[in-house]
């Protein structure tokens, strides 16, 4: 059953409930609706339920994002004792905004890094996230490197979430054939993947391979139906514009046209996710 935005801000907790009051209305595109910012903060919530944070956690979220969209909901979590080491390799745009007008911003640390080689000596975090960042590396190997690297510098576990290729429904379909489009448009313009991201949503199994391959010793994992709409996977028609070669820039053109009818038609919905809560060797 599709949730409304009412009753899910409801569900929030107090805290978070404050800071997206805070926030207002963020509106970076005339195509996002005005609450679209609500149900991502909200799925992200409802995600991170299953990573089971205590207060006072001590959190290194891989991927933040220059939006903040799984950090704010990290922060209010963590309370007023823990903290949240927000990292990303570049791609900040209205972080600080965000976190700052949230009033969590005291909670909150950021550093550019590259997940793949993080600075940390030792094990120091409680916990290791990265909620929808796994899809912005650019292949498998990067992926494994990060996990990796996650795996070290977490006491114990880490906790990762990702949107699955399910489609359950024609608005997940239609959110999946959008996305779709975003990996092959990059590679025809040249631009790098940890730059821009979008790699295609990887399969529970594939997910699985990867954290066992970067040395978890027990891995969990829950496929998580959201129920809520999505509106990310949409990028304008201007940048297929500027793919020199003129049949793929004409190939892209009909595709993009396409999704964005589907899109019109049946709305956009997040597709399954898949929540994966992984352990490191113990000595």
């Amino acid at each position: 059953m599709k949730r409304n935005i009412e009753d899910t801000l409801n569900e929030m907790q107090p805290e978070l409930l404050k800071a997206l009051k805070n926030i207002g209305i963020y509106q970076p595109h005339p195509r996002l609706p005005s609450d679209w910012f609500q149900w991502q903060i909200a799925e992200r919530q409802m995600i991170l339920n299953y990573a089971e944070i205590a207060s006072g956690t001590n959190i290194l979220e891989i991927g933040c994002g220059g939006q903040a969209i799984t950090t704010i909901p990290l922060a209010a979590s963590v309370g007023e004792k823990g903290r949240v080491i927000a990292v990303d390799r570049g791609r900040w745009h209205d972080f600080w905004k965000l976190i700052g007008t949230s009033g969590l911003k005291n909670r909150v640390i950021p550093l550019q890094e590259d997940a793949r080689k993080l600075p940390f000596p030792y094990s120091c975090f409680d916990l290791v996230v990265c909620v929808h960042g796994i899809r912005s590396f650019d292949n498998h190997q990067a992926i494994a490197d990060a996990v990796k690297e996650m795996l070290r510098v977490t006491k114990e576990r880490i906790f990762l979430a990702e949107s699955s290729p399910i489609a359950r429904n024609l608005a997940q379909k239609a959110h999946i054939t959008m996305y779709n489009l975003r990996s092959p448009m990059f590679l025809a313009l040249g631009i790098d993947y940890s730059t821009a991201g979008d790699i295609p949503y990887l399969s529970r199994r594939e997910l699985v391979k990867i954290v066992k391959k970067a040395g978890a010793t027990r891995v969990e994992t829950r496929l998580i139906e959201v129920n809520m709409p999505h509106h990310l996977a949409w990028f304008p028609l201007s940048m297929i514009e500027k793919i020199r070669d003129k049949k793929t820039r004409g190939d892209m053109k009909e595709k993009w046209k396409k999704a964005v009818k589907m899109l019109d038609k049946y709305g956009e919905e997040h597709p399954p996710v898949i929540v994966v809560n992984a352990w490191k060797k113990q000595s």
